[in-house]
């Protein structure tokens, strides 16, 4: 059984003003004060925030914390246990705890020295959710989305992530010469993704957030197409999680996937696959090689 309940939120940093433009005008997203001046934060359901931008340049640096949410107190604290046995150093931080407004929280490294923020009991708000746009995110129990993450070595990645955190894999994708490695802790299709490709440099290759209709991702990408953000890839549907989706490169340099109809998994039933191919039609690269490079883009991410 997995640590890890879910995708809880997201820290990252970039530049304030273009992602108020950006989380609000694009995403859809309902922006809300941060932690202090130098940062914004997102909600996209009940919870307090879901996103965490902390004022700074973009950069393929930018991931600034993954924060993993845990169901209970008793599996933090076997969380611990886990990640002591594998000679990780993990630090109870109530400090950081009251600033990102939950109960408890932890932090570690993962091998790729990604940092990670594990946390119970976290803060919703009671006032309603409203999106500038009238959108409808999927979160709740299945989090903010899943991560795309570039990494040195793709399998020895999700391996921590298997061994330690306690994720599954659901299955694989051949992209280029290695392959993408997708992983669950809960319904949603997956909640992580390790790939070893050339080129970018390891960290978050991208975020995805899923809306409740087909409409609302096509009306949000006529939006970027008259907006200043690029396109990193037009709309098309995946193979393996069937997500009908968009790309387009976020203030910070890493990629939002804008989709629409995720598959979720019954563990009693799933099988774990492997595809040739990312994506059963679209999802073609809108944004010139340059660019590519510099916002961190690849092959058929998913």
């Amino acid at each position: 059984m997995s640590h890890i309940a879910a995708l809880g939120y997201l820290v990252v940093r970039g530049p304030l003003d273009e992602w108020r433009t950006f989380g609000t005008e694009i995403l859809g997203a309902q922006l809300v004060d941060g932690p202090d001046a130098s940062s914004a934060a997102f909600r996209t359901d009940d919870r307090a925030y879901r996103v965490v931008v902390q004022d700074g340049p973009p950069g393929p640096d930018a991931l600034q914390a993954l924060g993993f949410e845990v169901a209970s107190e008793e599996d933090l604290d076997a969380l611990i246990v886990d990640l002591g046995v594998a000679s990780i150093d993990v630090v109870e931080d109530p400090d950081l705890a009251a600033l990102r407004r939950v109960q408890r929280l932890v932090t570690f490294v993962d091998v790729d020295g990604n940092r990670i923020e594990a946390h119970v009991g976290p803060e919703s708000n009671n006032e309603p959710f409203v999106s500038p746009r009238g959108i409808r995110f999927v979160c709740g129990d299945l989090g903010l989305g899943h991560v795309f993450m570039f990494s040195p070595n793709g399998e020895r990645s999700a391996d921590f992530y298997r061994t330690v955190l306690g994720f599954k894999t659901t299955d694989t994708i051949a992209l280029g010469d290695e392959n993408g490695i997708f992983l669950r802790c809960n319904p949603r299709h997956h909640t992580v993704a390790f790939a070893a490709i050339p080129g970018p440099p390891p960290g978050l290759g991208h975020l995805m957030v899923e809306v409740e209709s087909l409409e609302a991702v096509g009306r949000a990408l006529d939006i970027v197409e008259k907006s200043p953000f690029d396109i990193q890839m037009s709309i098309g549907e995946h193979t393996n999680d069937r997500m009908t989706s968009f790309y387009v490169i976020t203030p910070s340099g890493f990629a939002i996937e804008y989709g629409w109809n995720g598959k979720l998994v019954d563990d009693a039933l799933w099988k774990v696959g492997h595809y040739d191919s990312a994506s059963i039609w679209g999802h073609h690269f809108a944004v010139p090689a340059a660019a590519m490079a510099g916002a961190q883009a690849t092959t058929d991410q998913s």
